[in-house]
């Protein structure tokens, strides 16, 4: 079987990463197209979950000792004025869990020069007709044409600014998420950097007074020159013709809050698996068996995948969107705003959110004794600690 991925951006190299790890043993091939001048790679630090070191080891050689994707430890998430609450509140991953922060550029390159993967340089204009494939990972960034059609996702933010400020920090191990009048600030340390980037809503703030609060908030000499539009949204086919995957950015977007990205990629990846090998759709994790075994059927077929990433994204809209519910110490439009967006927990959502209410912490870690609780640890990629420590530190 060969599997084509296009695109070598953050989705396509961890796409590329994932069917390599699962598939080897099987003898799949893998060809990535990739188009530099078309996609122009992050330079921005970018942080993760816990699952992709697994690949970044076992096919890249990556360790925190030598490693060529400009790697730093990752801890969790400090919030900074977030809620009226604390001041800070910190998120961390379950006990002993370290991950990292990367630098896509320098994982792209590394991907593509690890000699494991067939790598062709060409622009790719109709995927179906122009590539020779089984099976094809479309992660080129958002459709332009009008050929794709997108859902919006509720969420308050449309803008960003980025800035990068030379030396590195060796005291920031986690990442900094931290509540400005206009939204909120990502601080990510790199090898030998900080990146830096300011989310808001340019309908509620102008490109200036962001920038002029951006510079001044976190004493930088200036941006990097790009004022980012966004839009937050998921596409309502996820398979495109006979053979074609959506991924990444050309299958969804959500703003950056809980470094949600990698994660979903790898999700789609899951289920583009069961999907290309017809397995079982009973299979499957925990999390997957108690959420969606009565919604899906037997087989994994194009509406499998459809109700899976829908619902997966579903569930990283709602947990990031329940952040914005208690404001932060700025009383100010923006947040006015985002706490007007209508808010509804779903059934699992509201059965992880009650059982960490009932339960109280032991050596960095929640024991839930009840075994009608115990499948209630999970709610797309976050631990039931996540939200025990969102609703102790903020509500």
């Amino acid at each position: 079987m060969k599997i084509a991925i296009l695109g070598a951006g953050n989705a396509g190299c961890i796409s590329a990463l994932h069917f390599q790890h699962y598939g080897r043993a099987n003898g799949i091939e893998i060809e990535i197209y990739h188009s530099p001048v078309e996609h122009p790679m992050e330079k921005v630090g970018q942080g993760t979950t816990l699952a992709p070191l697994l690949y970044f080891e076992s096919i890249l050689g990556t360790n925190w000792y030598d490693n060529n994707i400009g790697a730093t430890f990752k801890s969790g998430i400090l919030y900074e004025g977030w809620g009226k609450k604390n001041d800070k509140i910190f998120h961390p991953f379950t006990k002993d869990g370290m991950s990292m922060h990367y630098v896509p550029s320098l994982l792209s390159k590394a991907v593509l020069e690890s000699g494991v993967f067939n790598v062709t340089e060409k622009t790719i204009n109709d995927a179906e007709s122009e590539v020779d494939a089984d099976w094809i990972i479309d992660c080129r960034g958002k459709d332009k044409s009008g050929k794709i059609e997108y859902l919006p996702l509720k969420n308050p933010l449309n803008s960003a600014l980025l800035c990068r400020k030379e030396g590195r920090d060796p005291d920031l191990h986690y990442t900094r998420t931290v509540a400005t009048p206009n939204g909120w600030a990502f601080v990510i340390p790199n090898q030998d950097s900080v990146s830096y980037g300011y989310l808001y809503n340019d309908t509620i703030t102008s490109t200036q007074v962001a920038r002029e609060d951006f510079l001044e908030r976190f004493n930088l000499p200036e941006t990097d020159g790009s004022n980012l539009k966004f839009d937050n949204y998921v596409a309502k086919e996820v398979c495109i013709g006979d053979r074609t995957i959506l991924n990444g950015n050309r299958c969804a977007f959500l703003e950056p809050l809980e470094a949600t990205s990698t994660a979903f990629y790898q999700k789609v990846c899951q289920v583009a698996w069961d999907y290309i090998n017809q397995v079982d759709s009973i299979g499957g994790n925990s999390d997957f068996r108690h959420q969606h075994k009565p919604l899906l059927p037997t087989r994994a077929d194009k509406e499998y995948m459809n109700d899976h990433i829908h619902g997966a994204m579903q569930q990283i809209e709602t947990f990031v969107l329940w952040h914005y519910q208690n404001g932060s110490k700025f009383d100010t439009p923006f947040w006015e705003y985002a706490k007007s967006i209508p808010f509804t927990m779903d059934r699992y959502f509201e059965n992880v959110y009650n059982a960490a209410k009932k339960y109280d912490w032991h050596d960095g870690c929640l024991i839930v004794n009840s075994g009608d609780d115990a499948k209630y640890y999970f709610y797309s990629q976050w631990h039931l600690n996540s939200f025990k420590c969102w609703i102790d530190g903020v509500e």
